[in-house]
């Protein structure tokens, strides 16, 4: 019914041990997002190291995109969406090994969470422990991984939006994405050409966290 084949993409969720500074801090984000306070939960903690708050968020938010989007897995299929967009006129291509690739939704996401995983396994990018200084591929590394999630949600809400409402979870990923949003805004890691598949819902949210457009 859905296109025969597909691609399962869920990862195995980035766990942080109990009794941790970052699993402290992954408890006050979900608190603060939980009140519905959004704008003050992505904001660095007064004393916090801002490279493990960056860090621990970016776990989260990546669990969370992957939890939504592997609810869509049985209708996300290389038949359904043979090709990685966001509307007919926003593609997104793979580049591996310098080459560009151009790949189904599914491949896409799959080689995405992949990516993501091992950067997160790499301790020289994202280390047990941030000293004075990050290392020198991590802004550069989450600022992508960012860039790269977004166009996650903006395929679903193209191309899933009746299928999320079908699953009852629409009013959960579109407050996941407020959250994303939000901490992107907060430590600039979209541009202007990232947002413009969902430019107007991104004005709106601009306008509701009083953000300039970008």
């Amino acid at each position: 019914m859905f296109g025969r084949k597909k691609i399962v993409t869920m990862k195995p969720i980035k766990k942080l041990p109990h009794g941790t500074v970052r699993h402290e801090l992954h408890i006050k984000i979900k608190d603060g997002v939980n009140k519905g306070d959004i704008l003050h939960a992505v904001k660095c903690p007064p004393g916090q190291n801002i490279n493990d708050w960056v860090a621990v968020n970016c776990f989260d938010l990546f669990n969370e995109i992957n939890l939504t989007y592997s609810s869509i897995t049985a209708l996300c299929t290389t038949t359904r969406c043979p090709v990685m967009n966001a509307g007919p006129k926003m593609e997104y291509i793979w580049i591996e090994n310098n080459k560009s690739v151009k790949l189904s939704a599914p491949e896409y996401c799959e080689k995405l969470f992949t990516w993501v995983q091992n950067c997160f396994d790499d301790t020289s990018i994202f280390p047990a422990e941030f000293t004075s200084k990050p290392p020198k591929q991590f802004a550069e590394t989450v600022r992508k991984i960012f860039k790269r999630l977004f166009r996650v949600y903006a395929h679903m809400f193209y191309n899933h939006m009746e299928h999320l409402e079908q699953l009852g979870i629409q009013g959960i990923t579109l407050r996941g994405f407020k959250h994303f949003y939000a901490f992107c805004r907060q430590y600039k890691m979209l541009g202007k050409e990232d947002v413009v598949p969902l430019h107007s819902l991104v004005e709106d949210l601009d306008k509701e966290f009083g953000f300039k457009s970008l």
